[in-house]
């Protein structure tokens, strides 16, 4: 019997002898689809070939997309907290403000996949390829990094890490403050004489948590990123480890760079 799909306007975008659905979506081939909205929680999709499919808010919490092919789709705003994507392959994938809250993407290849403001807490990376990824703003807290192919110190910065110890705190507004036009600003609004540095909407940051006026120490030196970000990492993401640190070390030579 055969068994279709259909996309938001009703039309059959696929169509195979199958027993049941999840039959037919395990050997999908769904290259290109427009699967925007679709709700497919729980769904068996692995290793279907997802690969360029718009799938902007579709929901697809709790699926097993093990081994899919999703390079350079649409999953921007969808829902995969829980997902199994272990070993999928996201390269190039649009994943702005996604939800993979508690996802296993254990080995899943995410190069220059766009992770902006995507919520990774809780997810599984462990060994994932996260190379020339966009992780500005993306909340990454107690995800799991260990042997992940990180992008540069600035760009791991650049995540949401939300609120972090006292010295720490201290260190990355000292170097947020260097990295500001106008450094001295900080000092200002730990004064209480104006407003945070950050109000101006053309000013980037170059470190995204939860500054405190009272951890502001205008002697304070500006440390390097990349040691700034292996304490950031080994006190937001616990699984963070010494092997690995080394491993990093040797990916980026130079660490007093601004990389």
């Amino acid at each position: 019997m055969n068994k279709q799909i259909l996309d938001h306007t009703g039309k059959v975008i696929f169509e195979a002898a199958a027993a049941t659905l999840k039959e037919l979506l395990i050997a999908a081939l769904l290259s290109g689809a427009d699967l925007s909205g679709a709700n497919l929680r729980y769904a068996d999709l692995r290793y279907a070939d997802l690969s360029g499919a718009n799938l902007r808010y579709a929901d697809l919490s709790g699926a097993n997309l093990r081994y899919a092919d999703l390079s350079c789709a649409n999953l921007s705003g969808a829902n995969l907290s829980g997902a199994d994507l272990s070993g999928a392959n996201l390269s190039g994938a649009n994943l702005r403000y996604a939800d993979l809250s508690y996802a296993n993407l254990s080995g899943a290849n995410l190069s220059g996949a766009n992770l902006r403001y995507a919520d990774l807490s809780g997810a599984n990376l462990s060994g994932a390829n996260l190379r020339y990824a966009n992780l500005s703003g993306a909340n990454l807290s107690g995800a799991n990094l260990s042997y992940a192919d990180l992008p540069s110190p600035t760009m791991v910065l650049l995540a949401r890490w939300g609120a972090v110890s006292p010295s720490l705190c201290r260190d990355l507004m000292a170097y947020d403050a260097a990295c500001h036009p106008d450094p001295s600003a900080f000092t200002r609004w730990a004064k209480g004489e104006s407003g945070c540095p950050y109000s101006d909407v053309k000013v980037q940051r170059a470190a995204v948590f939860s500054e405190k006026k009272e951890h502001w120490d205008e002697t304070a030196t500006m440390r390097r990123p990349f040691d700034l970000m292996t304490d950031v990492l080994a006190e937001k993401c616990p699984p963070w480890i010494e092997e690995q640190l080394k491993a990093f070390a040797e990916k980026f030579v130079d660490k007093t760079a601004v990389l």
